[in-house]
């Protein structure tokens, strides 16, 4: 409803993002970002068709939306994300536009996105920023280098964020599956044949976001949510 605070979430139409919307719109607000609508029946917020590789615009459509109807902002989700190429292949494979688009969506655009709305969290008493990392941030990534080089730097831009925001009403809390997660960016990039034994659905997350949603984020800045079965908390330290 519209006396409610508002949660952006970008990515809203498919994957985890969906299971995020979900999980999240009989509580929330939800203004979902996305190219395509969210495939809900009945959406509790407003949606913003964006393609991330224009975030300006995006960010400008949200920052009008809340003026308008004056409404807070409570939280900032960003589940879109870019895979670059169909298929995994070697860095001397990787071209420039697929390098482009996955640091314009897994990076540049949360950098965006974030600088313009954060000045609006910080106005709640308790407000949140969730971002999806990923072991390639953090590992080597061989044959997926560019996806890799962009979720580190997402990484970097977020246990930033987290040390600056220390003791203000806003949490940084980051985001990693335990194990892989079938989406439909993940299936594109598998053989039609691959049985995908051992993956999670997108559901897995939905818990960890209620969670979230419920004490919008409140003591749990800096920490980093390994989503599987006991949806582990760690500390980035």
């Amino acid at each position: 409803m519209l006396d409610q605070p508002a949660i952006v979430l970008t990515g809203a139409s498919a994957g985890i993002g969906l299971s995020a919307l979900e999980a999240l719109t009989e509580d929330a607000f939800v203004i979902a970002v996305s190219r395509t609508r969210p495939p809900v029946p009945h959406l509790n917020g407003y949606w913003v068709q964006g393609d991330l590789c224009a975030s300006e615009v995006v960010a400008a459509e949200i920052q009008t939306f809340l003026g308008k109807h004056k409404k807070p902002l409570e939280g900032l989700i960003h589940c879109a994300v870019s895979y670059g190429g169909h298929q995994r292949h070697t860095f001397l494979e990787t071209r420039d536009h697929e390098w482009d688009d996955v640091m314009t969506v897994n990076a540049r655009s949360q950098f965006i996105l974030t600088t313009r709305l954060l000045a609006l969290l910080l106005k709640s008493p308790q407000a949140f920023i969730v971002a999806l990392t990923s072991d390639a941030a953090t590992r080597p990534a061989p044959q997926r280098i560019a996806y890799g080089c962009s979720k580190a730097a997402s990484h970097a831009l977020f246990t930033g964020l987290a040390a600056e925001l220390a003791g203000s009403s806003v949490s940084v809390i980051q985001m990693v599956p335990a194990g892989q997660v079938v989406t439909r960016g993940i299936r594109r990039r598998r053989p039609p044949d691959f049985a995908f034994r051992g993956y999670s659905t997108p559901d897995i997350f939905k818990q960890p976001f209620k969670s979230i949603l419920a004490c919008r984020g409140a003591g749990m800045n800096g920490s980093c949510i390994v989503v599987g079965e006991e949806n582990k908390e760690l500390a980035h330290g």
